[in-house]
């Protein structure tokens, strides 16, 4: 029964009527529209939800609302007043503390209630206070720099890093900016859609198959149907076809049988979550359990149950097929033949994947969505409904992180918009913590087996790659993330002969889709833990194998990419400088190891049968003389709308202030393929600087003839339009696009569409220059392992990157530190485990991903190299920052204990069993 609830929050007394069980949590952020204070996880594990309590941090989702009462409650829109910001804020700003903004608040918080009880902390203070609060971005280091220097104000501060040539005579290219959105993610204030609550609003919720593989017998929802509050309730039946990025093999809800635990069975909307929740428990589901199978090697031998209609449940087979395999390795030496293996890996954003959908009465579609790629999403949605694009429009508010996930269509918007028009009201799916682990999409399990011919001296003569792609349940970017690998895994070496099939296999687990990296940290795990075990194998120094076989600038590596930049070397050489590695591995201790690992990563790319890959934007200046932009990139935490602004107050000669990027709608957003592929700033930076020079041109048209010169004589510098030749003749632009609009009838507007300068791969042999650039990189680590359990600790960490020239200097470094510290996650420990086909680590409690506690030094170097087809020669990179990550911990750990371990992750058990067989294998040699 309901009971009225006297609440004390930032010092304004409130009254809520709530259940007794209503968390303070819910009661903030429904009861008194407070939604600073997020919601990730549920269960006290991500402190996204931290507020102060009596001036303590407590999770405000562990305790309820009555429990509150009599409390002093302070949330995250406390901290601030009008525009004046807490120190603790303004510090996560100067710091780029912030990514994705969703674990920022209640970052902040945790860090607030230490300070007021500790003025001057030490960082191992700082890191217990903060230590249950998860971050998938930041990688933690600037949260604790953040922290750090409001502890000690008194304190020398370290100034941004710049860089000191790429950029010179710039005045905000090249330069270390902060975020532009960093006011409203540290306030609270930035919208999110799990935030987003529309009136007349329903709740939708899916039940879930809880067996990996059955046919449906039968579904009863009378039960539900009949619950107060629910109105509408569906099935596979109401599902209206197939869809799919590249094999449409889902539906939304299971038509005929289910094919892993989380399949979507059924869906009902009601006017709470909770009646939702309570529904689901009324439907019945009948199921004919049916064999099943997890492993992809399993999967594909005759006899394995059959998952879909394909032929040893092989959904796709790519291939790369370069000079003669055969005939190199007969050249060769040495050939050797190695099988790795890699792991699932959970996205795990701080945001849950999340949708409102709305089907109006004159079949316009209105879906607000956390995601990465609206106008890829307008057209899944377009495709599967038989409805024009143009009745469609994707609004995408601030996204609490992506990485990938957040790219394609899924069951939540799919039974979103059939309930929407069953009910006629707008609907919301919301993922819980534990559908996030088991019904979205994760990175691709592999088995990768590595052939590599070499020469006694070392050089490479063949390489042939036979990788098990693990699809999981259903297709999404399977073949993609194989024929990217397949490109990639030509580019690092110079190899003469080379031969890559994958094949993406139907298993009865997790769907595998797009991920951080597409493909290349499970083939460089494979190629850069090889390469090491080549070299010792000939006797060789590690880095001399790879200087004898990198490829260099200018190269058109084997498999198609034309290297016009390559800082491999130079990356290499970089890394292996800072981290001590020669001198590590002379004189390292026992069980202290060093690796490294090369990669290479692209900047999106054709890399699967669609012909496109461009970016738009449209740039309008203002009266006043402020630019607002529009751009179908999305900022997901990446830093695309800084570096936009940084483009746009280049070329017009204004502070970053004075530029506005508008958040993406498709109803007056250019098309554009959205943020994934390591594209945004280079490709969505080309787009805004292209609408840039038009806009630009109309201006000094008209500025040529205010000022008696020439209008290829104009320039933009300080807020005014000038005759370069004679600076003395001036005007504000401000005051001239004014005068243009209100005493000339012009407006100052321009679009444009870059359409990246690469290619599809050959359909025959599958080479390709399929992307407009090529990064390279270099992890290194330095490690500890204890050999009485096996646990690793990552001691130092560099990362050296050649992502073109740097736009952003501070963000670079940052997408750098978050990127290493998921990889470090995928190295050591992150794996979604499955058992007898049941996942059994769907929450943050069981599924670990890295904490504070266990980030090392991350130093990040960039090697500039000038890419002539980048915006200001920039490259991708926010990938890079994981791709060599797992390889370099491996190495080291191999380096470490004398044993080389070729499965992911690197656990403890795995490490001592490598040891256990090492001492046996030493007593039988004895």
């Amino acid at each position: 029964m309901k009971q009225t609830v006297n609440l004390k929050v930032n010092g304004v007394e409130r009254s809520i009527y709530v259940e007794p069980n209503r968390t303070l949590q819910d009661a903030l952020r429904l009861d008194l529209e407070m939604t600073g204070t997020k919601k990730c996880c549920n269960d006290g594990y991500c402190g996204a939800c931290t507020v102060m309590l009596d001036g303590v941090a407590a999770k405000s989702c562990l305790v309820l609302a009555v429990e509150a009462e009599g409390k002093e409650i302070e949330t995250i829109e406390g901290l601030s007043h009008g525009t004046e910001l807490d120190p603790l804020q303004k510090a996560f700003i100067d710091h780029g503390a912030s990514q994705c903004g969703m674990c920022s608040p209640g970052m902040i918080m945790s860090a607030k209630a230490l300070l007021r009880e500790n003025p001057h902390p030490t960082k191992d203070q700082i890191k217990e206070a903060i230590k249950g609060n998860l971050c998938r971005c930041t990688g933690y280091i600037k949260i604790l720099d953040a922290i750090a220097s409001v502890a000690d104000e008194n304190e020398e501060k370290e100034k941004p890093k710049e860089l000191s040539l790429a950029h010179s005579g710039k005045k905000w290219v090249g330069k270390s900016v902060p975020r532009v959105d960093g006011r409203e993610k540290v306030t609270g204030k930035a919208p999110y859609v799990i935030d987003m609550v529309l009136p007349g609003m329903l709740y939708g919720e899916i039940l879930r198959s809880d067996v990996p593989h059955a046919r449906i017998v039968s579904i009863d929802t009378s039960e539900a149907e009949k619950y107060p509050g629910v109105l509408a309730v569906i099935t596979g039946k109401d599902m209206v076809g197939h869809y799919g990025n590249f094999v449409k093999d889902e539906t939304g809800l299971a038509v005929d049988k289910v094919r892993y635990v989380g399949d979507g069975v059924a869906a009902v909307a009601a006017r709470t979550q909770e009646i939702a929740t309570k529904a689901l428990s009324l439907i019945d589901v009948e199921y004919e359990e049916l064999p099943f199978v997890t492993d992809a090697e399993k999967a594909m031998q005759e006899g394995a149950p059959q998952i879909q209609e394909a032929e040893r449940n092989i959904a796709d087979h790519r291939r790369v097929v370069a000079g003669d395999v055969a005939k190199g390795f007969e050249k060769a030496d040495f050939v050797y033949e190695d099988r790795f293996e890699t792991t699932k890996q959970a996205h795990a954003s701080m945001e849950p994947h999340v949708c409102i959908g709305y089907w109006g009465p004159s079949d316009r579609i209105t879906l607000y969505d956390s995601n990465q790629a609206p106008f890829f999403m307008r057209a899944g949605i377009s495709s599967l409904f038989k409805i024009p694009a143009s009745k469609i429009r994707v609004n995408t508010p601030y996204i609490g992180g992506g990485f990938g996930g957040k790219s394609e269509v899924d069951a939540i918007h799919v039974c979103s918009l059939i309930l929407s028009k069953k009910t006629g009201c707008s609907v919301k799916m919301a993922l819980s913590r534990d559908e996030e682990f088991i019904s979205s999409k994760t990175r691709h399990k592999e088995i990768i087996y590595m052939k590599t011919g070499v020469t006694k001296n070392g050089k490479i003569t063949a390489r042939q790659i036979r990788a098990i792609v693990d699809n999981g349940a259903y297709t999404s970017y399977g073949p993609a993330v194989a024929n990217a690998q397949s490109m990639l895994g030509g580019a690092v070496y110079r190899i003469p002969n080379y031969r890559y099939d994958g094949y993406i296999v139907y298993t009865n687990t997790p769907v595998g889709g797009a991920f951080r990296g597409f493909g290349s940290p499970q083939f460089t795990f494979a190629a850069e833990s090889q390469a090491d075990m080549i070299a010792k194998r000939l006797g060789m120094d590690p880095l001399d194998f790879r200087r004898k076989n990198l490829t260099q600038p200018g190269d058109t590596a084997i498999s198609g990419p034309v290297l016009t930049t390559n800082g491999a070397e130079q990356a290499m050489e970089t890394a292996a400088k800072a981290i001590g590695f020669e001198e590590k591995r002379k004189n390292e201790a026992p069980y202290h190891g060093v690796g490294l690992a090369v990669a290479t990563h692209f900047t999106s790319g054709k890399y699967i049968d669609m012909n496109a890959d461009f970016a738009g934007a449209t740039v309008k200046v203002n009266e006043d003389g402020s630019v607002s932009i529009l751009s179908g990139q999305i900022e997901m935490g990446s830093g695309v709308d800084t570096a936009l602004s940084q483009i746009a107050a280049e070329e017009f000669g204004v502070s970053i202030e004075d530029v506005e990027v508008a958040m993406n709608d498709s109803d007056s957003t250019p098309p554009d393929m959205g943020t994934h592929g390591s594209r945004s700033t280079t490709l969505g930076g080309q787009a805004v600087y292209m609408a840039c020079q038009k806009a630009k041109k109309q201006i000094a048209e008209v500025a040529a003839v205010k000022l008696d010169c020439e209008s290829e004589d104009i320039i933009f510098k300080d807020k005014q339009v000038v005759c370069k030749s004679d600076p003395s003749k001036a005007v504000g632009l401000a005051q001239l696009v004014a005068d243009m609009l209100f005493d000339g009838g012009k407006h100052v507007i321009a679009s444009a569409h870059f359409e990246a300068p690469c290619s599809l791969p050959d359909p025959e042999t599958g080479v390709g220059d399929f992307a407009m650039a090529y990064s390279f990189g270099t992890h290194a680590a330095s490690v500890e392992v204890d050999p009485e359990t096996g646990k690793v600790k990552v001691l130092d960490f560099v990362a050296a990157s050649d992502c073109g020239n740097v736009i952003n200097p501070a963000g670079a470094e940052a997408q750098v530190q978050g990127g290493a510290v998921q990889g470090i996650g995928y190295s050591l420990y992150e794996d979604i485990k499955i058992r007898e086909g049941q996942p059994i680590n769907t929450r943050f409690g069981t599924y670990k991903i890295p904490t504070v506690m266990t980030v090392p030094p991350i130093r990040s170097y960039f090697v500039e190299t000038n890419d002539p087809r980048g915006t200001y020669g920039s490259k991708g990179l926010a990938e890079m920052g994981l791709v060599p990550t797992a390889p370099a911990i491996a190495n080291a750990i191999e380096d470490a204990i004398g044993v080389r371990i070729q499965s992911l992750p690197l656990t403890p058990e795995k490490i001592l069993e490598a040891l256990k067989e090492k001492k046996e294998k030493e007593k039988q040699e004895s």
